[in-house]
């Protein structure tokens, strides 16, 4: 007996070391009343273009890319892409820290990142893949650097153009460097990097993700200034007046469309919906606000084929348990591509939205923005000059329009 019961005992102790006392967990979850791994940045992947910088790719250089995390976190890990790489990358050294401005980091903050231990990761052809956990501490307030050197040529590089964020780029490997004067070359993209997570406070319900074109992207945004919409509604849903917080996940893309979408253009909106927003971090709800490039380039789509895919999308959501709200289609007269049947459709669209009831919630933008003399245009105050993107201040409007309490 007493044979049988150290066999038992011993037999524990090997269960607890192997797979922790939460029973069957990655090494990378974190006990519930600490927090858990929650979403706090993406960008949603493209393919290469047909030339320029990320069909060149790099070699022998460090890209430094800034972002800003929309909730706060005791610790972090990044996730990389090489989903539309040809062959595998081979990315020899990355850093994170916080940065100072532009390029500069704030000295003592560098982290060497890991990846299964190792300095050096190689993402196979369609994959992705997590770092180890960092332990820097994530401020929402602070733009972070992740430095990412390669060696060898990359070949063309998965990538995410028009990020309203300066990206650096220098030759040689200066990822640990915290001053601005190796890096000569700038460039308006991301490269690679797909994903930040962080070990959240446990009043972070979850992430929210914003799916969309320009319009979500921040087109016209100033640059470098976190003025995109979903930047806006981030700081709401985390300022301590909030009831409800969660993070904000942009996978918005430039010129994006529901149905038809040039690789130039991302996937269209469907198809990239696993890897975009069901593969997020701690994902509890969808923002769909697309729509009006389709009506803007396929005068030939009624407002049922606009419909159709929406509905496709919905269900798509909800079958994975997860709640999606709409946003109207904002105005665009005067943009160059408006005519009156496309307005129309428009209309038709945005009638839908508001009443079918087949969304969890409706946010009305083109309400929010829309001129109350003249229905198909901007407001002259929320229009960035080209009458179909907000300016800082349309975005702004954008994301108070929002009712947070739709997300309890």
């Amino acid at each position: 007996m007493r044979r049988l019961l150290y066999v038992l005992f011993i037999t524990i102790i090997i269960f607890i070391s192997i797979y922790g006392l939460k029973g069957w967990g990655s090494s990378n979850e974190i006990n519930s009343s600490k927090g858990e791994w929650m979403g706090a940045w993406t960008a949603s992947m493209q393919s290469p273009g047909e030339d320029g910088v990320s069909h060149k790719g790099f070699e022998n250089q460090t890209i430094r890319l800034i972002l800003r995390p929309h909730i706060d976190g005791e610790k972090m890990r990044i996730r990389l892409s090489n989903t539309f790489g040809l062959d595998p990358l081979s990315i020899d050294e990355v850093h994170v820290a916080i940065t100072k401005n532009g390029s500069e980091i704030i000295p003592g903050t560098d982290q060497k990142v890991t990846f299964g231990g190792d300095e050096k990761v190689t993402i196979p052809s369609g994959e992705k893949e997590f770092s180890d956990p960092i332990p820097l501490k994530v401020n929402s307030d602070k733009n972070l650097a992740v430095s990412l050197y390669v060696k060898d040529k990359t070949g063309p590089a998965t990538w995410h153009p028009r990020s309203m964020q300066t990206t650096y780029i220098s030759t040689g490997n200066h990822v640990s460097d915290s001053d601005t004067s190796a890096f000569k070359t700038k460039e308006e993209a991301w490269f690679w990097l797909d994903g930040v997570d962080v070990v959240a406070d446990p009043s972070v319900k979850g992430s929210l993700v914003v799916v969309g074109s320009s319009i979500a992207n921040g087109n016209h945004s100033t640059v470098n200034a976190n003025h995109r919409w979903p930047d806006y509604l981030a700081k709401r849903f985390n300022q301590g007046s909030s009831d409800v917080k969660m993070s904000v996940l942009n996978a918005g893309i430039s010129a994006n469309q529901l149905i038809n979408s040039h690789s130039d253009k991302g996937e269209n909106a469907l198809a990239r919906l696993e890897r975009d927003v069901f593969s997020q971090t701690g994902v509890k709800a969808v923002i769909l606000n697309q729509g009006l490039n389709d009506i803007r380039h396929y005068p030939e789509y009624d407002a049922d084929k606009i419909i159709e895919r929406m509905r496709q999308i919905i269900n798509s959501v909800h079958g994975q348990g997860l709640k999606i709200y709409g946003g109207t289609l904002t105005p665009f007269k005067g943009s160059g591509m408006y005519t009156s049947k496309k307005e129309k459709t428009r209309q038709e669209v945005n009638d839908w939205i508001r009443t079918s009831g087949e969304f969890d919630g409706v946010i009305d933008f083109d309400k929010a923005l829309r001129d109350p003399e003249e229905h198909e245009r901007f407001l002259p105050k929320y229009d960035a000059g080209d009458h179909l993107h907000p300016n800082d201040l349309g975005y702004k409007k954008m994301a108070d329009s929002v009712d947070l309490s739709m997300f309890k």
